[in-house]
């Protein structure tokens, strides 16, 4: 078992914490807001919510089914993203066995 601690307070752990959380928040944050506009729309917004945009397909229809997109869009660009993460953290890790074997 590794030294959690040590390799916890490594510079190289803080920073893959960091780079992970400036990353993740702000995708949160974008997908909540959309995600709970669309309610809000829905109550608030009728006349351009049942306004129609191609044939029968109104504009609420077309946010609703568009959320799915950006929820599967947002999910490919951390599934890319996390491969950066798992590199950082694997360095940190291998950094202190190298040091612990030394």
């Amino acid at each position: 078992m590794e030294n959690y601690e040590r390799i916890a307070n490594s510079k190289e752990f803080l920073e893959l914490k960091r780079s992970k959380l400036l990353f993740i928040w702000p995708v949160v944050i974008l997908f909540f807001c959309l995600y709970l506009s669309f309610p809000l729309m829905a109550a608030y917004a009728k006349p351009l919510m049942g306004k129609f945009v191609a044939g029968n397909i109104t504009f609420g229809y077309l946010y609703g089914v568009s959320l799915y997109f950006v929820a599967w869009a947002l999910a490919f660009v951390y599934f890319v993203k996390a491969k950066g993460f798992d590199q950082k953290a694997k360095a940190a890790v291998d950094k202190y066995r190298q040091e612990k074997g030394a």
